[in-house]
């Protein structure tokens, strides 16, 4: 291509989902595969968000409500605030790009951790924003005190993301309250909170960050985890009305699409959907924890709906993705997180979780692990 890049897109490394998984298993002819890759909710959708998705699809030819009115109403009764505070849009994701937009110029810096979610790597050099991060502390976990040291003059953002993917760690309630009182009121603190409905119901120690009412904070939350809706795209952010207000500015004007916001408000109230999704990961949560301590593997401690285990380098890491992919468990690798000795998995299903089980531990053998 004979058109001149800028020198920060030209730079980017694309992300990399890995394979599709319309044909990750392909030409292996399996009886029995699980995709645990993406920490996506293996239930399928809720089926009141695919009712409500079923009829808005009968109105696709309108365009959907520029601000998402409806959904933003009903979410604020369910989160206890008003729909002045919310922001809806395609993917927690997607309102951090808009939060860039929004919020950084020329010469902004932006403070997070090693080891985090990234798609804050990838928009930061796509922006042309340095990117500050931090060593992890012993397990994996966020050095908060370092991050604080890191605040200078050009500091225009902090991200948190809490549980952090892909380590399933979190900043727990007594370390989040200290934090805060430390960030100057003109930084904007970024909270990723993608697995609050997992980590609400695997800890008491899990802070939510909606409830410090800083007019400097945005909570990110998403529809694609508990409520299996990651293929329509839907988040939304909670903050002071004046920061939802600049990002209603420049947001895309219809974002997210009929569907997806009929989808939310199906979602809402499907609560034996929700529960069903969460006591499934409880239990999903147990039995990975009670088999790979069995097998002796090294895994941290998650309070997501996945777990990652450490096996030392990247060449082993590499090939139980391998061997596991050959026995039809799809899995994610960790390199382009900056953990490449290291594997994500998913819970499934239970009998997604068992066949991973079962497949390991013939894969521990094999390569003698």
């Amino acid at each position: 291509m004979k058109i001149k890049l800028p020198e920060n897109i030209a730079a980017v490394e694309s992300y990399k989902p890995g394979k599709s998984v319309n044909n990750v298993f392909e030409g292996l002819n399996l009886k029995r595969t699980a995709i645990l890759s993406s920490n996506e909710n293996n239930f399928g959708p809720s089926p009141k968000a695919l009712e409500a998705m079923t009829e808005a699809m009968g109105k696709v030819n309108l365009y959907p409500e520029p601000s998402s009115v409806s959904l933003r109403i009903k979410l604020a009764k369910r989160l206890n605030t008003q729909p002045e505070n919310l922001i809806i849009g395609n993917g927690s994701d997607g309102i951090l790009s808009t939060i860039f937009k929004a919020f950084f110029s020329s010469g902004d810096e932006l403070i997070s951790s090693k080891g985090s979610f990234v798609a804050v790597n990838v928009m930061t050099k796509l922006n042309n924003i340095p990117y500050i991060q931090t060593e992890m502390r012993d397990g994996y976990k966020f050095d908060l005190d370092a991050i604080a040291e890191k605040i200078n003059p050009k500091t225009k953002a902090i991200y948190l993301c809490n549980p952090n993917n892909p380590t399933g760690t979190i900043i727990s309630q007594n370390a989040l309250d200290n934090f805060v009182k430390k960030v100057p009121d003109h930084i904007l603190i970024i909270v990723d909170e993608a697995y609050s409905e997992f980590a609400n119901s695997l800890t008491d120690n899990f802070p939510d960050s909606t409830q410090y009412n800083l007019p400097n904070l945005i909570t990110l939350r998403t529809f694609s985890k508990a409520y299996g809706l990651a293929g329509v795209r839907l988040g939304y952010g909670i903050a002071h009305e004046e920061i939802v207000a600049t990002l209603l500015k420049v947001k895309l004007t219809f974002d997210p699409s009929i569907v997806a916001q009929a989808a939310g408000i199906g979602a809402l109230d499907d609560d034996e959907f929700l529960q069903k999704t969460i006591a499934n990961n409880l239990n999903g949560m147990r039995f990975y924890k009670e088999k790979f301590a069995a097998m002796g593997l090294k895994f941290t401690p998650s309070f997501g709906n996945f777990v990652m285990v450490d096996f030392g380098t990247e060449a082993a890491a590499g090939q139980v993705f391998e061997q596991l992919l050959q026995r039809g468990v799809f899995v994610r690798p960790l390199k382009f997180f900056q953990l490449p000795h290291c594997l994500r998995i998913s819970i499934g299903t239970p009998e997604e979780c068992e066949l991973l089980v079962e497949k390991l531990e013939e894969v521990m053998v094999l390569i003698n692990l």
